[in-house]
């Protein structure tokens, strides 16, 4: 196992220490540390500290949307009947509940789907971004007749037990996972310790490094 002792390199931007991982943000003005994406809907920028937190809403906000749906089905149905008027039992407006049932749908669907996405990343010890920058390092190493390796990658469960800091890799019990509790990730989000030998790029830069 290595852990990460170099000294970071310096970020372009804010000129500060760079630490690996990080990336700057042109929205926050700042480097964040584990750089995933600046969210607008949070107004921040998912990284090393709220990662968990993003992944859980990912998780609730669908389950939530699928019990909203399949609890208002019944009014949705009655809704939708165009003979419904004279016995409409409910005091929203069918136009309202309707509406209601085809955003939750809409939403569910979207979230959802990004949810199975960024699910993906972390089981595979990704970031949006990290992800790019391995696509563009796997036809690389293709080219060059070597094989790729995520040196950050600990395997489904090992990742798993990283995000939530859960398990033997982590200091919370298992069931502590996707409960909505505040739990402090594993790390300063500095450094992190490698399965092995890989690539890290910068992306957007001329320079990769083999470390």
């Amino acid at each position: 196992m290595e852990s990460y002792t170099e000294v970071p390199p310096t970020c372009k931007r804010c000129h500060l220490p760079k630490p690996e991982r990080a990336h700057h943000c042109s929205v926050c003005k700042k480097c964040v540390l584990r750089y995933d994406h600046h969210c607008p809907w949070i107004h921040n920028c998912v990284g090393h500290f709220n990662h968990r937190y993003f992944l859980m809403f990912l998780t609730y906000l669908p389950i939530a949307c699928v019990y909203f749906v399949i609890m208002g089905a019944g009014p949705f149905m009655l809704a939708a009947d165009p003979n419904s008027d004279d016995n409409w039992p409910y005091w929203l407006d069918q136009a309202i509940v309707a509406f209601s049932e085809v955003l939750a749908v809409a939403i569910g669907v979207a979230v959802g789907g990004m949810g199975i996405w960024h699910w993906y990343l972390a089981l595979t010890a990704q970031t949006t971004l990290e992800q790019y920058n391995n696509a563009y390092m796997r036809k690389v190493c293709k080219k060059r007749g070597e094989k790729f390796t995520n040196m950050y990658n600990f395997g489904i469960i090992g990742n798993f037990q990283d995000i939530f800091n859960i398990g033997p890799r982590g200091h919370y019990p298992w069931y502590t996972a996707l409960l909505p509790i505040r739990i402090p990730p594993i790390g300063n989000g500095k450094r992190y310790e490698r399965s092995g030998r890989g690539y890290i790029l910068d992306f957007g830069d001329d320079d990769e490094d083999m470390v």
